[in-house]
């Protein structure tokens, strides 16, 4: 452990280790300079989705279970202040929304957060563009730090195309003499199908461009190359097998913790890699990387294309951990060795569950055995808050704790979100998303003429848990700025559109595409072909409440959110049956959480009763 004293503020030791800071079009070399070994420290995050603050986290310490207060850029950022040096990059791989923060704010406070942290480097990621162009252009306006996206082109259409020269393929930083290439590169696939980017932004092969990227650096006398994708972690192995030239792989985007399995055991913690992985390139496969040795280390050492060492890291998620990598490079900018790992820090004050079962702080001499056990692992740590940071976030926390206040109604039982269902047969306690059955009924419920509603379960960011609900909970459910569309369509276009994201969930990696529907239930067959996966429809009467088989002529007027009803998460019919009448659309342009608060609102006693297993939407589960 190192334990941290509380800083004032990020001051000029911030500053130390930037010698020259260069962007991707600018030759600055001396061909004649005869290049050196150096040792360059990287300190990296990924994944914060808007999670500013510290979170309440439970870790077994001393093999008991104890509360922390974990992780926040107030704490991280006093231990990037602490780690960084003359020969240190500090970097971040992407990924705003997710939380109150967002919602109010659209990533405000995150990029002024990142303005005093100034990053060598931030990679745009899918998420970044969930407010479309025009607000990524405003935020990258706001950047002091540069951001990176080699494989993203705006169009003069685009409002990003205002701000096209702050986003750098790559920058060049300078440490004791040396250069050191960083280059950003974000998921195309994902990006184009998650997101809310525009028509009129054109994406790169990631694989293609790494290599065209990697030879101007070369070719500019680079030979230490740093790549900060936002790509997921088994297509960051891909890079590291595919493209000559890469040193080291900072990843972000599948939210992987990795560290040695036993000293993250210690902690109540293991490697966190195997599920949600995003899908591969285009071309390639995650069969052979899936089977690989070595995965969940940190770092993560895959043999490259020319036979040398690339190393492989990321940092977990929600702000929790920071990773600090430390890399020898030889004169000819061969990596002689990397070694480092994620730090956790807490702060000093700890819960335990007393005789009742009730978190409770612990005692002085118990905290003084915690405090002695944190300074055996080499992973969590104490630390203090940064002032500067704290101070940032302090206007912006009082607006969210008032958006907190308002308690909209309660809820009779946990709703939960389970991506992808689980088999159960018909007439068994169903599986999937309760919690997307639900929205998807708000949904219908917003105008009488909706007939059916049909909700991408990625779209529902957590479960609706038993007990009140206040405003901030259920906007933190559903934090995008989406708006209710409503679309007429035919039985068979309905059933189609089920099937592609239902299909596109189960192949793609982004599980968050399988569908949940009210006035709608299906079997699912997870083993089904690309329009098979979901059979035998059936769709309710409203007036009556009676089912029977959807008719494949008929049109039915369908509710759904402005995201899917893009095309995107593969939902591609919405878009064609649009495109090909625009009357048949209509954006009612109520925001995304507005149906759900209103529907509590609207129950008796507003309590929201258990989930009625006889509308639910999912009749059956077949492997």
């Amino acid at each position: 452990m190192r334990l941290f004293s509380l800083k004032p503020i990020l001051s000029a030791i911030f500053l130390a280790g930037s010698v020259a800071v260069l962007s991707g079009c600018i030759d600055d070399g001396d061909s004649n300079k005869k290049p050196k070994a150096v040792s360059v420290k990287i300190i990296h995050t990924n994944d914060h989705h808007s999670y500013l603050d510290s979170s309440s986290y439970d870790l077994m310490i001393d093999n008991v279970a104890t509360r922390v207060d974990m992780g926040g850029f107030a704490r991280l950022s006093t231990i990037i202040e602490q780690e960084r040096d003359d020969h240190s990059i500090v970097v971040n791989s992407g990924e705003l929304n997710g939380t109150l923060y967002f919602s109010l704010f659209k990533g405000e406070p995150d990029f002024k957060l990142f303005n005093e942290l100034k990053l060598d480097g931030y990679t745009l990621g899918n998420h970044e563009f969930d407010e479309g162009d025009a607000r990524l252009a405003e935020l990258i306006e706001m950047a002091n730090f540069p951001i990176l996206s080699s494989n993203m082109s705006p169009e003069p259409a685009s409002p990003l195309y205002a701000v096209k020269d702050k986003i750098k393929p790559y920058v060049i930083k300078e440490i004791d003499g040396e250069k050191v290439g960083i280059i950003g590169i974000l998921k195309v696939e994902k990006t184009k199908n998650s997101s809310l980017v525009s028509d009129d932004v054109t994406f790169a092969d990631e694989i293609e461009t790494a290599k065209k990227m990697v030879a101007e650096l070369e070719a500019k006398g680079v030979n230490k190359i740093v790549l900060v994708s936002h790509v997921g972690y088994y297509n960051d192995i891909l890079f590291a097998q595919q493209v000559p030239g890469l040193d080291v792989i900072v990843g972000g985007d599948t939210h992987s913790l990795l560290s040695d399995t036993a000293e993250l055991a210690q902690i109540g913690l293991a490697p966190i890699y195997a599920n949600d992985q995003t899908g591969p390139f285009a071309g390639y496969s995650h069969d052979e990387i899936a089977k690989m040795d070595g995965l969940g280390k940190y770092p993560t050492t895959v043999t490259g294309p020319s036979g040398d060492p690339v190393y492989v890291v990321t940092a977990w998620n929600y702000a929790y951990a920071l990773g600090v990598l430390n890399v020898d490079f030889d004169a000819e900018g061969k990596v002689k060795n990397a070694d480092g790992n994620i730090i956790i820090p807490v702060g000093d004050t700890f819960q335990r569950k007393n005789g009742s079962g009730t978190f409770v702080q612990v005692a002085e001499d118990v905290k003084a055995q915690i405090m002695a056990a944190i300074n055996t692992s080499p992973i969590l740590t104490v630390a203090g808050l940064n002032s500067t940071i704290d101070a940032l976030l302090a206007p912006y926390r009082v607006k969210l704790e008032e958006a907190k206040n308002e308690v909209v109604g309660s809820i009779t039982e946990t709703m939960a979100n389970t991506r992808i269902p689980t088999p159960f047969a018909a007439g068994q306690t169903p599986t999937g998303s309760y919690a997307g059955q639900v929205v998807a009924e708000a949904f219908r419920k917003t105008n009488p003429a909706i007939d059916v509603a049909i909700q991408n379960v990625g779209g529902v960011r957590a479960n609706l848990l038993a007990g009140p609900i206040t405003m901030a909970q259920v906007i933190e459910v559903l934090p995008f700025s989406n708006t209710i569309v409503m679309i007429n369509m035919k039985g068979s276009d309905i059933v189609k559109v089920l099937n592609e994201g239902a299909y596109y969930s189960l192949h793609s990696g982004s599980t968050g595409a399988f569908p949940a529907a009210a006035g709608l239930r299906y079997d699912v067959f997870l083993s089904g072909g690309e329009y098979e996966v979901i059979k035998n429809v059936e769709v309710q009467d409203r007036n009556t409440g009676t089912w029977s088989a959807i008719a494949n002529d008929t049109v039915y007027t369908v509710a759904t959110n402005s995201f899917t009803a893009q095309g995107k998460d593969n939902y591609l019919t919405f878009k064609s049956v649009r495109d090909a009448d625009p009357t048949v659309f209509e954006n009612t342009y109520i925001l995304y959480y507005v149906p759900l608060v209103d529907y509590i609102k609207g129950l008796p006693n507003r309590l929201l009763p258990a989930l009625d297993l006889t509308t639910y939407c999912l009749k059956s589960v077949t492997p």
